[in-house]
């Protein structure tokens, strides 16, 4: 068993940031087992003249890690470059360092010469190309998902008052899949398709800002509803989305994807439907309609999120695998 460590941070500060929490929530919750010093943009102290030797003078203590975290990067389309920091560099500096990579769809040569070029010891990234990265880097990657806050996302005993929900961007640019099932929902929103026009849907577009009760008022939409339709990200990344649903008590109705492996299980954790849409109606409402069916599937869906995929339970395997270059 490692002991708790000393671990510089480099990441902006996400404390206010309004379109996800993930970035934050590793942090905060990597400060509860380990002892941490944040540095970055936004952060007291930031300065973007200072080198790594200046980061550490600053620093309260002798770091046993400098780590990365989610959201060290130019993530500006426009902007070629990726490092958002290049005097910082970490190569030298006889200290330990790893990276959490983020937004794998975007810039993902240049994270690599960056891990390369800073000689950063191991990868964790959500992406289960892992295997195929470390190959082609020659640096150790870990499959590191994303994870939910149990806190935040639990069972409300909401009253079940909506029959499907779903929230997020239909991201056009990358899949037309959720599009699609938006216009097998609807006719034109909000006018529901004759077979759905009875059905109570919950249909929340665009970017949800996760700051202060908003959290909660939108796990409670969950809970409310029976079942939350969710499909992968961008590059096929499986989302914070899918182990919110399950720890909020809503069946996870999901599109079929590869990317699941290992992760959760169709009939067990989800159900899963094709992703041409071929089955979905027939899915919908026969879970729609079996209860006990589908709430056998919410209730192992539940136990196995708050078992396997809680942030602390990711520090854990964060805390493991360092300990494997330490």
């Amino acid at each position: 068993m490692i002991n708790r460590l000393n671990i510089l941070v480099l990441q902006p500060d996400f404390s206010w940031y309004v379109s996800a929490y993930y970035q934050h929530q590793f942090t905060e919750t990597l400060g509860r087992s380990h002892r941490i010093f944040r540095y970055g943009p936004g952060l007291e102290g930031y300065d973007r003249r200072h080198t790594i030797d200046n980061v550490l003078k600053l620093c309260p203590f002798e770091p046993d890690l400098i780590c990365f975290a989610a959201g060290w990067e130019l993530e500006n389309p426009d902007v070629a470059e990726f490092d958002p920091h290049p005097a910082i560099q970490v190569s030298n500096t006889g200290i330990p360092s790893v990276m959490v990579l983020n937004k794998e769809y975007k810039k993902l040569d240049k994270k690599f010469r960056f891990i390369q070029d800073n000689g950063i010891r191991m990868v964790f990234t959500v992406h289960h190309h892992y295997r195929r990265w470390q190959e082609q880097t020659g640096v150790p990657f870990v499959h590191f998902p994303f994870a939910v806050d149990p806190e935040l996302f639990n069972d409300y005993s909401e009253r079940k008052r909506y029959a499907l929900g779903f929230s997020g961007q239909l991201q056009m640019q990358y899949s037309d899949i959720r599009a699609r099932v938006k216009d097998r929902l609807f006719l034109r929103w909000p006018i529901k398709s004759p077979r759905y026009w009875r059905i109570r849907i919950f249909w929340l577009e665009g970017r949800i800002p996760f700051v202060n009760q908003r959290v909660e008022d939108y796990a409670r939409m969950m809970n409310r509803s029976k079942m939350w339709l969710s499909t992968p990200s961008p590059a096929n990344l499986v989302g914070t989305r899918f182990y919110e649903i399950m720890a909020a008590k809503a069946l996870l109705f999901c599109s079929g994807s590869t990317a699941y492996n290992g992760l959760f299980e169709d009939k067990t954790h989800c159900v899963l439907f094709n992703p041409d849409l071929s089955d979905f109606d027939d899915l919908f409402f026969y879970y729609l309609n079996h209860e006990d069916e589908r709430q056998e599937i919410v209730d192992r869906a539940y136990a196995h999120v708050l078992e396997n995929h809680t942030w602390e339970r990711r520090i854990e395997q964060f805390t493991d695998a360092v300990g494997k270059i330490l």
